[in-house]
């Protein structure tokens, strides 16, 4: 389905998106230069979330890894 980012002022494909609610992990995202480049939308979501929208690709799953293991961030 495809979605129109208010924000960003684009579309994209939410069958190549991922989407995380996890402000910390927004977070671990934000900070790291992997994700430069990812980040498709931020919206209102649920119960006062905010909600971010990513683009999937290898470097968010390498940062989900590293989420996942609590590795600090590599910033260059």
């Amino acid at each position: 389905m495809r979605e129109y980012s208010e924000v960003f002022k684009h579309y994209y494909d939410m069958e190549d998106s991922l989407v995380i609610v996890n402000m910390k992990q927004n977070h671990f995202y934000l900070s790291s230069p992997l994700s430069q480049g990812k980040l498709m939308d931020v919206s209102p979501g649920r119960d006062d979330r905010v909600v971010f929208i990513w683009k999937k690709s290898k470097e968010m799953n390498e940062l989900y890894h590293q989420w996942c293991q609590r590795k600090p961030v590599e910033i260059k």
